[in-house]
């Protein structure tokens, strides 16, 4: 049964890809929420995340940006939060690996998942690493479930210092802000993930680290309450502060050795594929989402998207 679906899902792909703004995501809503999407007046959580999807913000490109979105977090909490970069390519070659240590984070600025870690560079063969850093800045992949606003971003490769201890990456904590609205206190529920690479664990709380009253659909939980984390009040403090412009942003944080870093800031986590159970909370989430958004981009591209002819900056450049 699992093959024949796989086959089915293999050859309708095609066909799904085709069909027009309209159809697609109401297919990709009925698919993964059982009715239709709402766009003209969205409530739900998963309804204003697709409607974000369709209709994004020019202010989305420039926060998903893992190289922009340094600027904007250096001045909204503070440069101490960033993650160390080596330098930032728009073209990598063998040689490009001469200047960075010997250990290192390689990702792409512009899509999810595009990320290796290097341990030891000697070890590597800086031929198939390049070679794998240019596909990434080729691909199309966000745009598989169309997450228009990565569109806009023009691709890069970064590579960053490795938060790592033994050989291992830190947990990560997904901060999910809401902001109601002015005079409104924010709400704030936290994804712990463990494991990463291996096997990877999700537990739900609130901002008091009592467990969440609800859970993501088909995520494996740990099983057991984790201790709360030591910086756990700084952390609600950056992400706050960054998801401040919107009615809701995903903060992806590390904790590394006392220290917290920024991962990235998320605008349409699971490519709205985020299921709530009980469902009910799909409702209750989406009525702590502030609405409506800033304006949406239309039929224009931003300045420095793809397609844009405003010059770009140099190919590379190393950070201080």
């Amino acid at each position: 049964m699992t093959r024949k679906l796989k086959a089915f899902r293999e050859q309708v792909s095609p066909l799904v890809m085709a069909l027009p703004d309209c159809a697609f995501y109401q297919y990709k809503y009925l698919m993964t929420h059982g009715r239709p999407c709402r766009f003209e007046q969205p409530r739900r959580f998963s309804e204003k995340i697709f409607h974000r999807m369709r209709y994004p913000s020019p202010l989305f490109s420039r926060l998903a940006d893992k190289v922009e979105v340094r600027g904007y977090v250096a001045n909204a909490v503070g440069s101490q939060y960033l993650v160390p970069a080596y330098l930032i390519a728009e073209k990598v070659g063998p040689e490009t690996f001469d200047a960075l240590p010997g250990c290192f984070v390689m990702k792409a600025n512009h899509s999810f998942g595009q990320l290796r870690i290097v341990l030891d560079k000697r070890d590597e063969d800086p031929v198939v690493l390049a070679r794998l850093a240019n596909q990434w800045m080729a691909s199309e992949f966000p745009m598989r479930m169309r997450e228009k606003h990565y569109r806009y971003i023009r691709p890069r490769i970064i590579f960053e210092h490795a938060l790592l201890t033994d050989g291992r990456p830190p947990a990560d904590f997904k901060f999910n802000v809401f902001n109601p609205g002015p005079g409104q206190k924010p709400y704030v529920f936290i994804q712990h993930m463990q494991g990463r690479f291996e096997h990877l664990t999700q537990d739900l709380y609130l901002e008091d680290w009592r467990p969440a009253p609800f859970q993501l659909l088909h995520q494996k939980t740990s099983g057991c309450v984790a201790p709360r984390p030591e910086k756990l009040d700084e952390m609600l403090h950056v992400a706050r502060k960054l998801a401040e412009p919107l009615g809701y942003m995903r903060v992806d944080l590390y904790l590394h050795q006392g220290r917290i870093y920024v991962g990235e800031l998320t605008l349409t986590p699971g490519a709205g594929r985020y299921v709530f159970e009980p469902k009910a909370w799909d409702e209750a989430l989406g009525a702590k989402f502030g609405w409506p958004e800033p304006g949406p981009y239309g039929e224009d591209v931003p300045p420095n998207g793809r397609n844009a002819t405003a010059p770009a900056t140099h190919v590379a450049s190393t950070l201080d």
